[in-house]
């Protein structure tokens, strides 16, 4: 067996290891055993038991718990610093979201065993935040290609950090200063600006305001495939997409590798500046593009896709495959006798859409962009 899932529902009760681990030599069920993926959440009575399945072959280690939940147990904590404690240092990929435990010792424990990581270390997730020692050095591992961190950067930068970063989540707003110091162009942290080349998927936490600051540190990385920022606009203090026209037009100029661009779910303010006109260049530049989530006002939808035919703007290029365009809150208030004129502009910015709204005029638009 080379990959293994638990979790609490699979009836994998403390009395049935402790029976196979009597007839497991050395020690260890499964001794080819290379992925684990263990749910702890409420299985504390095996947690004991880890040990089982500490291949001489474990690449990779997924501890996590479901984020809904609250874990039951008191002794959860405890029984995961122990399994940390024994975790191989010579593991290629970790993850570790075990929510509700906010015990410091466990961010000793993981901090120390992310001190003890070798060079192997591909990919680190962690919502807990590490020690000053333990951030510094992981930076500096020369592996590690994909990396998950909940905190902002140590008060001293070792040099140079992340040689191989390929994929960043920033797990929450505390962690938002590692985009401008990777950004920067301070001499010595980044060698040879490398990261500026390499770094292709970058996740934002909810709350991230979506601006022009924001977009002026994300246009650095310049083969960025991938940006999801999980933003969701609190009513009560109002819309967080704060772009115009003309920024999302020297943005997609920026970054034509995009396939997947999420600036945060759209809100029911419809209060932001820029308009429809705004996905013209982003289907244009962007033509590998396939999912699109963004705040676009609707207010004068109908007036903007007849100038846009009127135009014939763009006709004469080619245009992305879009077939998923998130358009969450948004609302979309439209006579009848103009969703024509709506689901023809969509039809010539994205060719290909298939996906709009499921609800009000969204889904009769959907209707029309099927025919």
């Amino acid at each position: 067996m080379r990959e293994l899932h638990l979790s609490s529902d699979d009836g994998a009760t403390a009395d049935t290891l402790q029976r196979l681990s009597s007839n497991s030599p050395g020690g260890i069920l499964c001794p080819r055993l290379e992925r684990l993926y263990w749910d702890i959440g409420g299985t504390d009575s095996t947690l004991s038991f880890f040990r089982l399945f500490l291949s001489p072959n474990l690449k990779e280690v997924a501890l996590y718990t479901d984020p809904f939940l609250v874990p039951v147990s008191p002794n959860l904590p405890t029984d995961v610093i122990q399994i940390i404690s024994f975790l191989p240092t010579s593991l290629e990929d970790v993850l570790f979201e075990c929510r509700h435990m906010d015990d410091e010792a466990l961010v000793d424990a993981m901090s120390s065993f992310a001190c003890r990581c070798g060079p192997s270390l591909r990919s680190f997730s962690a919502w807990l935040p590490l020690s000053e020692a333990a951030t510094q050095h992981v930076i500096q591992l020369p592996n590690l290609c994909s990396w998950t961190v909940a905190h902002g950067p140590p008060r001293t930068i070792p040099t140079p950090i992340l040689p191989s970063l390929e994929e960043l989540q920033l797990d929450n707003p505390e962690a938002l200063p590692w985009l401008h110091l990777l950004a920067s162009h301070q001499d010595g942290i980044l060698r040879d600006a490398s990261i500026r080349e390499s770094l292709k998927y970058i996740t934002c936490p909810g709350d991230t305001i979506v601006d022009p600051t924001l977009l002026s540190f994300m246009v650095t990385f310049r083969n960025m495939v991938v940006l999801r920022i999980q933003a969701y606009c609190p009513e009560a203090e109002g819309c967080l997409f704060r772009l115009t026209d003309n920024d999302m037009e020297k943005f997609a100029a920026a970054l034509p590798r995009l396939e997947i661009l999420e600036l945060g779910r759209p809100c029911r303010s419809n209060s932001c500046s820029n308009t429809v006109a705004s996905l013209l260049p982003i289907s244009v530049r962007c033509l590998d593009l396939t999912v699109l989530e963004i705040h676009f006002n609707t207010k004068t939808i109908v007036a903007d896709m007849q100038r846009l035919l009127n135009r014939a703007a763009g006709s004469d290029k080619a245009k992305c495959k879009l077939s998923h365009l998130k358009v969450g809150n948004l609302p979309l208030e439209v006579r009848r006798e103009d969703i024509e004129i709506v689901a023809m502009g969509f039809k010539v910015i994205f060719p290909s859409l298939e996906v709009a709204g499921d609800y009000g005029c969204w889904r009769a638009l959907r209707s029309k962009l099927g025919d």
